[in-house]
């Protein structure tokens, strides 16, 4: 594993993918705060059902990835990849709800936490570099939850066009099947006609 700075940990802390909205100083200034914590590969970082003890988690080093599980399936789905920069468990900053999905290292990791403990000696001893932390990482989850909006209205998209392809289907069968009842209505009529006319020629030739 690479041995990190904090001005290693402050660059990726104000990277695009965790808190740009902190100034370098500003991180520079969190980072101290942060344990490091080093994970093996496979290692599961976040367990479903667990306690939100942590307020966020930041990758320093290697790859993970988010998992969730679908209600009657039997394999866990990727929700998201990991990688150095990439937050998680940035959403205990709002409640101490216990964890809804796993997060697994994909690679060996190097992990920067910053835990409850930690955020309130911060937030007692520097109350405007706690207040800038918090309107970061509250921008931060505004920017997922808008993100995950978006994707839920791409998914709505989908599932209209479906819908809609899928009744155009039903409105096409509903047709074929007219067309074939008649067509099996005229059969039977043809086959009615043919069979009184055999009959009919029968007769005249039995007279």
């Amino acid at each position: 594993m690479h041995r990190h700075t904090y001005k290693d940990g402050a660059r990726l802390l104000t990277s695009p993918l965790a808190l740009p909205d902190l100034t370098l100083e500003q991180a520079l200034r969190v980072v101290p705060s942060m344990k490091l914590t080093l994970a093996r590969r496979g290692a599961v970082l976040f367990r479903a059902g667990g306690p939100g003890s942590h307020f966020l988690v930041m990758l320093l080093e290697g790859d993970a990835v988010v998992e969730g599980q679908l209600t009657g399936a039997s394999d866990p789905i990727v929700l998201r990849p990991l990688v150095a920069g990439s937050m998680f468990g940035e959403l205990g900053a709002q409640d101490s709800a216990a964890r809804s999905v796993y997060v697994r290292a994909t690679s060996d990791t190097c992990l920067a936490t910053l835990d409850y403990p930690a955020l309130d000696e911060l937030t007692a001893t520097d109350p405007v570099l706690g207040c800038a932390l918090l309107r970061a990482i509250l921008a931060h989850a505004t920017r997922r939850l808008r993100t995950a909006n978006t994707r839920i209205e791409t998914l709505h998209e989908i599932n209209h066009a479906l819908h809609e392809e899928w009744t155009a289907e039903v409105q096409s069968d509903k047709a074929a099947i007219a067309r074939l009842s008649v067509l099996m209505k005229l059969e039977r009529q043809a086959g009615l006609r043919g069979r009184l006319m055999n009959e009919r020629v029968a007769a005249t030739s039995a007279a």
